[in-house]
């Protein structure tokens, strides 16, 4: 999936925003509810995560329920547990992997949905 795709897609959601969180990083994008909360991150990821070679590559973090992540990660070679995040609530997401761009785009929101504020 291109990057241009993906943030449009995240746009589009009711009240979410983008900013880059991290000073002096302008890679590091954070997906957010108009309350602040995240349900997405796009970073680079080291290769060797992927247990491949040097160099780094631009993905996707998303909130997912475990077992779903149990089955994407079975499916997909594109969608691991999350780098640098909780791995049992979190998956990464090879933009450019065999992960269908209509397949990510519903994991954005489903993650949008799953970070939502509670009703108390």
């Amino acid at each position: 999936m291109e990057t241009e795709r993906l943030f449009a897609a995240a746009k589009e959601l009711i009240g979410a925003r983008t900013d880059y969180p991290f000073e002096g990083d302008r890679d590091t994008a954070v997906f957010r509810h108009g309350a602040g909360k995240w349900f997405g991150i796009c970073l680079y990821v080291p290769l060797k995560y992927f247990g491949e070679g040097a160099g780094s590559e631009y993905c996707l973090n998303l909130k997912c329920p475990p077992d779903l992540a149990q089955i994407l990660c079975g499916t997909y070679r594109g969608v691991l547990p999350a780098y640098h995040m909780n791995k049992t609530h979190w998956i990464t997401v090879r933009l450019h992997s065999d992960v269908p761009d209509e397949e990510i785009v519903k994991l954005l929101n489903l993650s949008y949905d799953l970070t939502l504020p509670r009703a108390k």
